[in-house]
């Protein structure tokens, strides 16, 4: 059993039942849909987090969707209640029986301790009800996670905090460039770079069906841009089940950290906690940005009118209409290069990006690209950053170069498949996809990840690496006076020896005396570069 979930720190679509098909959809009521990425065509309702705004809501979405009232914990005036069918979650005597108790219920009603509180467990073996073939993961991504947040320690974040200290960490996790939060959850689910999963950036233009996506746009729903197997699909192919659920949260660290901790109390009161192995990742990290900070295009270029430029954190240029003839990516590259002294971009041709980053092999990847400067931003001209009224509408952004410290993020692993206070050495988030894999017996599909490079985080490695046989075996190298080959080489071994002894003793007294006249080069010739 695989669930993926995703606090986001910012609003986006979201996704609660996935069947064989990443997109799939049913229609007439709300049951299994709520909030799903699915937007069903007229005449059929919705479910998603717009349907309020556009009046298209299925007659019971309130009802499977909105549930929320007495929110997900019991309060002490709530302990032994008349069970109230509106509410999300119930504290009655008969909540237990039922399975709908909240998650502190035990904790506050009945006295149980509660997870945070436990010292550190070792899990060495998993404890998982009957029926469980093997234990189940939940993977939680927090969206613009950086890395460094997790030093508020456990202050502000105890829950997760306790999640690092008790399980295994690496000091940070990597993300793919762009560090954008499509492409890089998009990673993390099928191991692939956003190269060769086609997910390149959070808005992008497809040259082939002449199409546009963007995070807030239908587009986004068609499948004909998402390449590869995500880890639910590999899941679902190979006979296990799975399921994502994504919602916002537009809130702060402690909301975050809270949210964490109503799973683990949950997953204690159902005991499950011995069971179920947790994944905790960011798709990114956060880095201070601001309007004031923005470089145009128009101040390098005389003519902007003819190219589209994807702005903000990294630029990507085309040409506005697809068959102009004038259009020359050379010569927009060379006309950007090195123009002020104080220049806070780098223009590329796709094809000379450093090859680390794994960012060109994809028609939708534009032939010009603008790496820009940690906390600065591109725009074409200065109109277009201004169409908030004069306001700002941020104060920090992501998307730049992926070994900037601010766009790193968090991996933290904890259950009975993980090692006991561990920490691991960084790695990048395309290696999570064959990690998820072996945890659920799975064949992983062909990713860019090195299948076994994270066994050292596992209590238990699935996959172990081993060198290819050879095909063919060396043959034994037969002593030197075997060889009867001249190589063409007519001098005779004394009269070729004895001219390169020659040679070297040359050399030699010319040093000897070279060093008799210049003894202040001693060091230089012979002490080690730092």
């Amino acid at each position: 059993m695989f669930y993926v979930s995703s606090l986001f720190l910012k609003l986006y679509p979201v996704l609660e039942v996935l069947s064989d098909h990443p997109f799939s959809s049913l229609s007439g009521s709300c049951k299994n849909r709520c909030f799903e990425l699915v937007e069903s065509e007229p005449p059929n309702c919705r479910c998603d987090n717009l349907c309020k705004t556009y009046n298209t809501c299925c007659s019971d979405f309130d009802e499977h969707c909105l549930k929320t009232a007495g929110d997900f914990e019991c309060r002490k005036d709530r302990c032994g209640e008349t069970r109230n069918e509106q509410h999300a979650c119930h504290c009655s005597e008969d909540c237990m029986a039922k399975g709908d108790c909240c998650t502190n219920y035990r904790s506050l009603c009945k006295g149980d301790v509660p997870w945070l509180q436990e010292e550190c467990e070792e899990i060495k073996n998993h404890e998982c009800p009957a029926g469980f073939v093997r234990p189940p993961i939940i993977m939680l991504s927090v969206d613009g996670f950086r890395a460094s947040y997790m030093k508020r320690g456990s202050m502000v974040i105890p829950n997760i905090e306790k999640l690092r200290s008790c399980g295994t960490h690496a000091p940070y996790m990597r993300p793919v460039y762009p560090t954008k939060t499509y492409p890089n959850l998009y990673t993390i689910t099928t191991g692939l770079y956003p190269e060769s999963h086609g997910i390149v950036g959070n808005s992008m233009h497809d040259p082939g069906f002449d199409a546009n996506f963007n995070i807030r746009g239908k587009e986004k729903l068609n499948h004909r841009w998402w390449g590869g197997q995500p880890i639910w699909i590999t899941a679902v192919k190979q006979g296990v089940k799975a399921g994502t659920f994504f919602w916002p949260l537009d809130s702060a660290l402690k909301d975050i950290d809270k949210v964490i901790g109503q799973l683990m109390n949950g997953l204690k009161q159902m005991k499950l906690h011995r069971c179920v192995n947790i994944i905790l990742v960011g798709d990114h990290g956060m880095e201070e940005a601001h309007c004031d900070r923005t470089e145009f295009l128009s101040s390098y270029m005389s003519n902007t009118e003819d190219i589209i430029l994807i702005p903000g954190s990294l630029g990507r240029i085309r040409a506005r209409n697809s068959n102009n003839s004038k259009y020359d990516a050379k010569a927009i590259v060379a006309n950007l290069t090195c123009k002020k002294p104080d220049q806070h971009f780098k223009p590329y041709l796709k094809q000379h990006l450093p090859k680390r980053l794994h960012y060109v092999n994809n028609h939708r990847i534009e032939e010009v690209h603008l790496m820009v400067e940690r906390k600065w931003h591109i725009a074409r001209k200065v109109y277009e950053s201004k169409r908030n009224h004069g306001k700002c509408g941020f104060a920090g952004d992501h998307g730049y170069d992926n070994k900037i410290n601010s766009m790193q993020t968090i991996f933290l692993g904890y259950g009975p498949s993980f090692k006991f206070k561990t920490k691991i050495p960084p790695f990048e988030n395309i290696e999570l996809y064959n990690v998820m894999c072996d945890l659920l017996g799975l064949k992983p599909a062909p990713n860019n990840g090195t299948h076994g490079s994270l066994n050292q985080l596992l209590r238990a490695p699935v996959y172990i690496p081993s060198m290819h046989e050879e095909v063919c075996k060396p043959n034994p190298v037969g002593p030197v006076t075997a060889l009867n080959d001249d190589l063409g080489c007519t001098c005779e071994d004394k009269v070729s020896y004895r001219v390169f002894s020659d040679l070297n003793k040359s050399f030699y007294m010319s040093i000897r005396k070279f060093l008799r006249t210049n003894e202040s080069w001693l060091p230089l010739l012979f002490s080690r570069t730092a």
